[in-house]
């Protein structure tokens, strides 16, 4: 877990100030470790697919890592080799920025209003941290508010 305060920039701005590298709000291995457990489930339940939510903007200066393509591959080969070649895994939004995600949720008529994704931990979304400003900015691009905020 990371020692630092969660900075109140888009991840563009830390990636610009701070070079490439994971930001404070990475937590590591995370995906990995979800992925590990989602794979065991979904396995013994004769799944052959398991999806996770990486995208571009994560992906990004490798900012999160665990959302690059190199570890989706790494990844997916691990589930199939692992699963005696009979699960593997899906990033079905790993080449799509926040904008085009938001653009195909409000096609699907995603219930948006019920969903944040900040970083502080409160009753609502700050708006200040990085990732409240990057999805309020994918909402924008898309001619829309957020309606979390």
């Amino acid at each position: 877990a990371s020692s630092e305060a969660i900075e109140h920039k888009s991840y563009a701005q830390q990636l610009a100030e701070h070079g490439e590298g994971t930001v404070a709000t990475y937590v590591p291995f995370r995906n990995g470790l979800l992925i590990s457990a989602a794979a065991a489930i979904s396995i013994s339940l004769g799944a052959d697919a398991i999806c996770y939510g990486a995208h571009a903007d994560d992906a990004a200066g490798r900012a999160y890592p665990d959302c690059t393509p190199e570890f989706y591959a790494a990844m997916d080969t691990a589930i199939y080799e692992g699963s005696g070649k009979l699960c593997h895994l899906e990033a079905p939004l790993l080449n799509k920025n926040k904008a085009q995600i938001v653009e195909l949720g409000l096609n699907l008529g995603a219930p948006y209003q019920y969903t944040w994704s900040c970083y502080e931990g409160g009753d609502r979304p700050c708006g200040e941290c990085g990732t409240c400003i990057d999805r309020a900015n994918a909402f924008k691009a898309n001619g829309v508010d957020d309606p979390a905020l």
